[in-house]
């Protein structure tokens, strides 16, 4: 059993209407919105960001104001702003959560629509800048950002309500997955509403809820990702390095066991180590190694093992009576050297973090060949690393791929720094882009889909 489903690669691609500008068909749409899951008409995604937009984000990658300059002859109108808080549902969230309903009963009281519209605006704003909930907590955020605040006022006088409605779409991310996932959001949505088979109905809404979940992962992420960035994504099995927001190779990989399980994180890969020791971490020597030595302590030499007590003084294995140790007051540190039977292969790429999770290759290849590789202790194992190094060396002089095979061929440790560093992207997406105009579902191994899907549900409004 494969740990995918795939949708299949369309013969041509998928027709699409345009937006809207009345408002009529979104009082009608707003009928169908979130029975059992989002639905609305189906709408072309906006194009993905320009160089010069992107370029006016900030450096830890949150939007700044977007370009909603208008054309003088284009009246704004208020209905715009209604029609861009009903289409939040392009993006898997529920315009209820922002007072879509009680903005259409003020139709007779414009300035206190005009306010209710950009209050949802406000906080609409910032839920798709950062997210509906708090990634550690997945409490919602139910109080604007100060910057989205600020960005109403400043858009607002730009060009009102047109100006305001323009830049909403612009606030949420514009990264290649994203829009491949709003628009296979659209897909499942359209297909729901025009089906009336029960069955059927289900399997669509439970892929538009693992849709909403995965483009509120995105929503997590910073805007720009970098221009060369390495993401890691746990259900997928692999290991991506990205240039422009585009493969340059993909690795399959190997990530935690059920019990120790690779947490969901950011950070920056600073150097790579050839050739290295293996620190084995006191959970693993306690848990893993402690019963390997005491069922055959010959195991110790063979895949060079070295023993030390707490004091960073080697102890002679041959003098312990395993047997004896408990693992409850494990009093020694286990260190292997470089060699064959290295747990962590030839080369680890490192990223200090306080998972203590880091890319590496791996004694036993053969893992690899499995569908589900759920196998390791919570660090990411890849396949073929020495070309995941090659690439991130790049731009590092003297670090060619001679040069790194020479190194790995010394069975010395061998410390390299990278020029820059490269942020790496570790993260659990459980539908993603195909590359060929669809959709891969992947396999919530770790379960962790549901919680978020209830946080999402939670009401936004008291």
């Amino acid at each position: 059993m494969t740990h995918e489903t795939k949708t299949k690669c369309p013969t041509a691609p998928h027709s699409r209407r345009g937006i809207s500008a009345g408002l009529s068909t979104w009082l009608t749409a707003c009928l169908l919105i979130f029975v059992a899951g989002c639905v609305h008409p189906v709408r072309q995604p906006l194009p993905v960001a320009t160089t010069a937009q992107e370029s006016e984000q900030t450096s830890h990658g949150d939007p700044t104001p977007p370009d909603v300059s208008i054309p003088e002859d284009v009246e704004p109108q208020r209905d715009a702003l209604v029609d861009a808080i009903a289409r939040l549902s392009e993006h898997g969230l529920d315009p209820e959560d922002y007072g879509l309903s009680h903005i259409l009963s003020l139709s007779n009281d414009p300035d206190a629509q005009g306010q209710a519209e950009r209050d949802a605006w406000r906080l609409a704003a910032t839920h798709l800048a950062h997210g509906v909930l708090e990634p550690g907590t997945l409490q919602p955020r139910r109080v604007a950002e100060m910057a989205e605040n600020e960005m109403l006022v400043q858009i607002d006088a730009q060009g009102g309500p047109a100006a305001l409605a323009t830049a909403l779409d612009r606030l949420a991310p514009q990264h290649p997955e994203y829009l491949a996932l709003r628009a296979e959001l659209a897909r499942q949505q359209t297909a729901m509403a025009l089906e009336s088979d029960p069955t059927a109905r289900a399997t669509h809404a439970a892929l538009i809820d693992q849709l909403r979940v995965n483009l509120e992962r995105w929503r997590w992420l910073p805007h720009r990702l970098g221009p060369r960035y390495v993401i890691a994504n746990i259900p997928g099995f692999d290991v991506a390095a990205m240039e422009q927001d585009t493969v340059r190779a993909r690795h399959a990989a190997i990530f935690g066991k059920m019990n120790r399980e690779t947490p969901a994180f950011s950070d920056s890969i600073e150097y790579i180590i050839f050739n290295p020791w293996w620190d084995v971490p006191d959970s693993i020597a306690r848990a893993d190694k402690l019963p390997q030595f005491r069922r055959d302590p010959g195991i110790i030499g063979r895949l060079g093992y070295k023993i030390f007590d707490r004091q960073g003084q080697v102890v002679d294995p041959s003098g312990i009576n395993w047997a004896d140790v408990k693992a409850s007051s494990f009093p020694y540190r286990i260190r292997q050297a470089p060699g064959p039977g290295n747990a962590l292969g030839q080369v680890k790429i490192m990223f200090p973090n306080a998972h203590n999770v880091y890319l590496h290759d791996t004694s036993d290849r053969s893992l690899f060949d499995a569908d589900q590789r759920a196998f390791s202790s919570g660090c990411v194992r890849v396949k073929e690393p020495l070309d995941l190094a090659a690439w991130l060396l790049e731009d590092t002089v003297g670090w060619d791929r001679t040069h790194i095979d020479e190194a790995v061929a010394s069975r010395k440790e061998t410390r390299v720094d990278l020029l820059a560093p490269v942020p790496v992207y570790i993260v659990y997406f459980t539908a993603v882009d195909d590359s060929c105009g669809g959709v891969r579902y992947l396999t919530d191994i770790y379960e962790r889909d549901a919680a978020i899907l209830a946080a999402l549900r939670t009401p936004i409004l008291h």
